[in-house]
């Protein structure tokens, strides 16, 4: 007993001091817990003591059936908490990961921390990251991995959002993966960043197997974008979220809809290849509502293809609005290009085509917060 007590709170010293109330309360769990028993009954354990509901104990306890008594989930549990983690962020990890109730504080996690620490990651950053990926306390090679991804990406923070859209990115091998795609992507043009933003973080185009993001960017360039134009990654991942059917069918669908050549539907994925990202639906209610309300004809979307990408409800109707409103006051002394109204962020329409028309027309203002919420009135 006593043996035990001195050993978790030599662990506890060398991380981060404990609050003194949440370390008497360890202790006392874990003097409780070093009471000999007639038996572990790790689904009990994990629900009693870790917080696991009954599904998810279940599904965990087979990898810590072969313990004896709870002493190490026991000493693991303090360790976490005693760097950073909240109780919540240790039910997360024990989800995720439960076998690491079974590591040695001593032997295993205190050097793994430590080298964590090494790398630059701050207690906070520590906590964060056994939280969403907790076997990197069982891998140096995810370290080191982790240790590549923060020098490609350029800080800790974009790591982490990676991995909490991609859980396997610390799986996939460096050398016979990772590096070669990166080589790939330069030869295509792009840079670290662009390679980073689109192809990590936006998608998960760098951990594909080198031979699938080389057909994608044949399958770009067959759509068009050459390697060298600033559209390409946003082709690269437009393409690998779209299987060649899907593809088809939408170049398709956006042909009919807009009743357009085919040189001219080239012309547009060119300048635009993220509106295949959209739905048929979308798109095709886009284009209704730019021919129908708005009056456009289709030559006039062909050269400005981002205005089919922008929200009819957010964006198009309410400042299409807006424009109706001060045209049928005489509050417009030129005629306005739709683009440059659709085009512009929330804050310069605002300075533009609300607040100088605020005294003239006091009700603007709440004509077009309406507008925004769907709120459509026929009296202008």
């Amino acid at each position: 007993m006593l043996h035990l007590k001195q050993r978790l709170l030599s662990a506890l010293r060398a991380a981060v001091p404990l609050p003194s109330a949440s370390l008497h309360r360890i202790c006392l769990c874990t003097t409780a817990s070093a009471t000999p028993s007639a038996g572990f009954f790790a689904e009990d354990y994990l629900v009693a003591s870790c917080g696991l509901t009954l599904a998810q104990a279940r599904k965990a306890s087979k990898y810590i059936n072969h313990l004896s008594s709870p002493v190490r989930p026991d000493a693991v549990r303090a360790f976490l908490v005693s760097i950073g983690l909240t109780e919540a962020d240790v039910v997360a990890a024990v989800v995720s990961y439960p076998i690491l109730l079974c590591y040695k504080v001593d032997e295993t996690l205190t050097p793994r921390v430590a080298r964590l620490r090494e790398i630059g990651l701050s207690p906070p950053q520590i906590s964060r990251l056994i939280t969403v990926a907790p076997e990197i306390l069982a891998s140096p090679v995810k370290m080191s991995r982790l240790a590549f991804y923060i020098s490609f990406l350029g800080s800790y923070d974009r790591v982490h959002s990676a991995l909490k859209n991609c859980y396997y990115l610390l799986r996939q091998d460096l050398q016979t993966v990772v590096r070669p795609n990166i080589a790939f992507l330069r030869q295509c043009g792009l840079t670290n960043y662009n390679i980073g933003h689109h192809c990590l973080l936006r998608s998960r185009i760098l951990l594909a197997e080198s031979q699938r993001v080389k057909e994608i960017a044949a399958r770009a360039e067959e759509l068009g974008v050459s390697r060298n134009s600033v559209a390409f990654k946003h082709a690269l991942v437009t393409v690998y979220s779209l299987n060649a059917g899907r593809l088809n069918a939408k170049l398709s669908f956006l042909k009919n809809v807009i009743g357009c050549s085919e040189a001219e539907l080239g012309n547009l994925v060119c300048k635009a290849p993220t509106i295949l990202a959209h739905s048929e639906s979308k798109l095709g209610r886009a284009m209704e509502f730019l021919k129908v309300e708005v009056g456009m004809e289709p030559s006039y979307v062909l050269n400005r293809p981002a205005l089919i990408s922008y929200s009819i409800e957010r964006r198009l109707m309410p400042r299409h609005y807006v424009i109706r409103i001060l045209k049928a006051k005489g509050l417009l002394s030129k005629e306005i290009d739709f683009y440059s109204v659709v085009c512009i962020t929330e804050e310069k329409f605002l300075e533009k085509f609300i607040l100088p028309y605020n005294k003239s027309f006091p009700g603007l203002i709440d004509a077009y917060a309406a507008a925004c919420r769907g709120q459509v009135t026929l009296e202008l």
